[in-house]
């Protein structure tokens, strides 16, 4: 990383120039102070350059994905208003053109890529949202690759990891990313890894375990879903358990699909 090796040479520099400038005042002391001090005198002002970059990128990144999501939310107005019966094919049209922005996303996140032999980090937060970008159009054999180096700062990339685990039937390596990764999350903020790993033991016909889990999730989250689904269970009403009253969040799993909104066509009065 040219960071760490420019911040060294700035150290050795640093303190041996006080070292000719002062001689007779100079000790061990002074030469690691005066190294510290040019170690930081040069990593601080390009690691912040590095970041600016890359905050930069990852919002032209954001930007491009918002500026084309809002295009198809106008879109699917335009479309139901004018369509009468399942929006099924609507949704997979909207799919195909949700998946070419993301791939087009992707094509620009590679900015970053110069980044990464200045600090080490960027090349994680870079391949932390290419994963998740990858997971959302379902290219899953490049989103594990991505979360092999990915960071799990956030809820949604430690779900996304727990789904890929238990889809490739590693139910070990969930149960560690729950039990690992549950403290990091405080609040709503962890609903997602609750009803997640909830989800999964149902699917497993670990009742016994799931309750556990729920019992401790709607303690720590307050959320109204995770309350509901621990009713349910504890009252042996399996078949009511349902996590889509977290919405677009938990739909991002692909685990699960809404279903489909039937649209009524209006019909103008004639006008003789």
């Amino acid at each position: 990383m040219l960071t760490l090796v420019i911040a060294l040479l700035s150290g050795v520099v640093v303190a041996f120039a006080g070292n000719l400038l002062f001689p007779e005042a100079f000790g061990l002391d002074w030469g690691i102070a005066l190294g510290i001090l040019g170690f930081f005198l040069a990593s601080l002002p390009i690691n912040l350059i590095v970041r600016k970059r890359q905050e930069r990128i990852f919002q032209n990144v954001q930007g491009m994905i918002e500026q084309s999501q809002g295009a198809l939310r106008r879109k699917v107005n335009r479309m139901q208003n004018k369509v009468m019966g399942s929006t099924k094919g609507i949704q997979k049209q909207l799919e195909k053109q949700q998946t070419a922005a993301i791939r087009e996303a992707l094509e620009a996140l590679h900015q970053a890529d110069a980044l990464k032999k200045w600090n080490i980090l960027a090349e994680k937060q870079t391949n932390t949202l290419r994963a998740q970008l990858c997971y959302q159009i379902k290219d899953f054999e490049k989103a594990d690759v991505y979360f092999k180096s990915a960071m799990e700062v956030d809820p949604l990339t430690v779900a996304m990891k727990m789904t890929r685990l238990y889809k490739q039937g590693d139910m070990e390596g969930v149960s560690k990313l729950f039990n690992k990764r549950k403290k990091r999350f405080k609040g709503e903020n962890g609903a997602i890894i609750y009803a997640l790993y909830s989800w999964i033991l149902v699917k497993e016909k670990d009742l016994e375990k799931a309750v556990e889990v729920l019992d401790e999730g709607k303690d720590k989250t307050e959320n109204e879903v995770l309350k509901a689904n621990w009713e349910h269970l504890v009252n042996g009403r399996v078949r009511n358990f349902s996590n889509a009253g977290l919405g677009d969040y938990w739909y991002t799993l692909h685990l699960e699909t809404p279903k489909a909104v039937r649209v009524k066509q209006r019909m103008g009065k004639r006008m003789r």
